[in-house]
């Protein structure tokens, strides 16, 4: 049978992998794959074949069905057992023509009729022997002894399909979790030419992963360079061979789902329903977020930057980098080595020629050299083997390490080749100096990898929260707004412990609604973070002083003030020169009437009280009417209750007047109120 070899395989980041197989073949012929059948689904939606001569053709393509072995087994009549397989199969097929080959010469030609059983006497023991009665062509019945049936002949052609698919399938059952697709192509006619045959598809495996190694000499150190160098690690969890296949590697999320295409949809016949349709759901694909690209800042001498105002100053030299040590020893072996690592990146670039290609949303890594995997094996391929820009500095961010900044790289992907996200080991003048995560780099993209702890550069720091006087007011709405600044003051204290200058990098929290208004060098802007660049000298300590301020506010309804307590804002106001004369006067008059308003509420309410109180008495007395008798003190007594409470109706009806006309006093006062207030405007 001719084989269909893998000839490239591209593989994506989100779980499938796309395989271009060939095979040669000269006239009729078919070639097999085999799959899993969890599988099947994307290789069946997926599945391309083509005969690229101009002669041959694809007549079909079959495969296992899904059905279980059981089901399968179930569309003929035969079964098999695995203890008396003969005797099982002749009872079942009674009634079929067969030749027989007796005793290894003799030939008898007739029909099964069945099987009987006898017992006899053999070496003084009890044998049961099982005889094959049979109907031969001149009508003559013969019990055949089983053990003299040398050979055993079926004639009914489907009995034998019958027999052959059920040996097939129970072979096929041992492999549960396989199934085969067999593509059958014809020649045309022509049966002595070779034909190339194409066949593509997409199947689950695992995606591939980066990592990577940075490599750093103290002679690139100087000149701010790395040795990158960059793997994927590919799996083959096929059951094919990879031989000299083209490899890509393709970053990004393409719509991917599952579709259920493989297993047959039965449809409940009684029930009247519509077929039931699986819908496919894609993958919901997140944008990721970069940080913005930064330009290197210029550390000046003075603390001179301000919000509103920076004055320019000519830029520190760095300190000088002192000279590199030499001699013999282990000292000049390490130098050796690194110089050989230095001297091998060009063989080593060789080696992992890659050729990328931008698809828009994807971005390929095409392996230039063949790729061989084998089968359940994985591979480490080279992809990557570069000098990029890299600085090392430490990063000290106290919501990380509250005494110790990080040792970071800052690299700079000039390399030809768009990064993915990995796991990076790091090597220092031939000596393990960390790991760190690369991140997803475009080209050109710097980014800060940090692998270890500076323990030798120490930070602390101390907070401190003052809140000013009210600096303005605002009016609107019926409100007034005083608003107040808060500063921040934060010191950092940095000591270097070290014989060597260093850069630091400090990333000092955004608080929200604070500005710098002072500090030693202008920060750069993060999500997060202000980052303020500084450099340290040789075993110095110092003190970076930072200065932030927010504006707060409070607010009061002017209706909830007093006249005096309004009228005492409003002078302190003036005071401040927050006001001018014309505002000063409105404020003044407004206070007036709530004082007018305040003191017309105050008498009715006074009156109110006593309204109420003469509700209570007047209650009283008619209950004490309700109870009285008939007796001549008794009525005397009531005649002075009717009296009294003749006097209270009166007095009742006047209060009941001063309280109206009080009300509507005080709605005249809110409304000329509310009109002035209304007027009052000061941003």
């Amino acid at each position: 049978m001719p084989k269909l070899n893998v000839k490239r395989v591209i593989i994506f980041k989100h779980g499938v992998s796309y395989f271009i197989l060939k095979g040669t073949l000269k006239g009729n012929g078919i070639f097999e794959l085999e799959f899993k059948i969890d599988e099947m689904n994307d290789v069946l939606k997926s599945l391309f074949v083509m005969d690229t001569s101009e002669k041959g053709y694809i007549s079909s393509i079959s495969y296992d069905a899904a059905l279980d072995t059981y089901q399968l087994l179930k569309s003929i009549m035969l079964d098999i057992p695995d203890v008396n397989s003969f005797s099982s199969l002749v009872t079942q097929i009674k009634g079929a023509n067969a030749t027989l080959t007796v005793c290894s010469s003799e030939t008898i030609n007739g029909t099964i009729m069945g099987i009987e059983s006898i017992q006899k006497t053999q070496d003084n023991e009890i044998v049961t022997e099982k005889l094959l009665i049979f109907l031969r062509e001149n009508n003559v019945i013969a019990k055949i002894p089983f053990s003299e049936i040398t050979s055993f002949e079926i004639l009914n052609e489907d009995l034998k399909k019958d027999l052959q698919f059920f040996l097939d399938t129970v072979i096929a059952g041992k492999k549960k979790d396989s199934k085969k697709i067999i593509i059958h192509c014809e020649s045309g006619g022509d049966e002595g030419v070779e034909r190339k045959i194409v066949v593509s598809y997409i199947r689950e495996s695992p995606i591939w992963k980066t990592s990577y190694r940075l490599i750093m000499t103290k002679t690139q150190e100087k000149d701010n360079k790395c040795l990158l160098s960059g793997w994927a690690l590919i799996e083959n969890t096929t059951n094919q061979d990879w031989e000299d296949i083209e490899l890509t590697l393709t970053a990004g999320l393409p719509v991917s789902f599952i579709y259920d295409f493989y297993r047959p949809i039965f449809i409940d016949r009684p029930k009247i329903e519509p077929p039931k349709v699986l819908s496919a759901r894609p993958t919901e694909i997140e944008d990721g977020l970069e940080m913005d690209k930064f330009a290197d800042y210029e550390v000046e001498e003075e603390p001179v930057y301000e919000k509103k105002k920076m004055a320019k100053q000519a830029p520190r030299a760095p300190p000088p980098a002192k000279p590199a040590a030499s001699g013999g020893g282990l000292g000049a072996l390490r130098d050796t080595m690194l110089d050989e690592i230095t001297r091998l990146k060009g063989v080593m670039g060789k080696q992992a020629q890659v050729k990328t290609k931008d698809l828009g949303e994807l971005f390929e890594y095409q392996i230039a050299n063949p790729v061989s995997i084998k089968r359940k094996q994985s591979a480490l391929v080279p992809i990557l083997t570069e000098e990029i820009e890299a600085k090392k500095l430490l990063l000290y961010n106290l919501k990380e390490m509250d005494k110790n900044p990080n040792a970071c790289l800052e690299i700079t992907n000039n390399s030809s080749l768009t990064l993915e996200r990995g796991p990076v080991t790091i090597i220092y003048d031939n000596n393990l100096a960390g790991e760190a995560m690369i991140p997803f780099l475009n080209k050109d993209d710097t980014r800060l990898l940090n692998y270890a702890v500076e323990q030798a550069v120490m930070i602390t720091h101390e907070e401190k929260h003052e809140n000013k006087d009210i600096h303005r007011i605002s009016l609107g709405g019926g409100l007034c707004y005083e608003y107040f600044y808060t500063d921040h003051f934060t010191t950092y204290k940095i000591k270097n412990k070290t014989k060597e200058a260093k850069k630091l990098y400090l990333d000092h929290p955004k608080t929200g609604g604070y500005e710098i208004t002072n500090s030693p060098v202008k920060p750069e802007e993060t999500p997060n973070y202000r980052r303020f660049k500084l450099d340290l000298k040789p075993n110095d300590a110092i003190k970076f002083k930072i200065s932030e301020r927010s504006e707060s506010y409070t607010n009061y309804y002017i209706y909830n003030y007093s006249k005096e307590n309004l009228l005492k804002r409003v002078s302190f106001y003036v005071q401040k020169k927050f006001i001018d004369m014309e505002l000063e006067e409105k404020l003044s008059q407004i206070g007036e009437l709530i004082g007018k308003r305040n003191s017309l509420k105050t008498t009715r309410d006074r009156l109110q009280d006593a309204k109420y109180e003469m509700e209570q008495d007047q209650s009283r007395l008619r209950e004490n009417i309700r109870v009285l008798g008939n007796t001549t003190q008794e009525n005397s007594l009531r005649e002075k209750y009717v009296k009294k409470l003749a006097d209270q109706e009166n007095n009742f009806e006047n209060m009941l007047a001063e309280i109206k006309k009080l009300d509507q006093q005080i709605e005249e006062l809110d409304k000329e109120i509310d009109k002035k207030i209304e007027k009052l405007e000061l941003d």
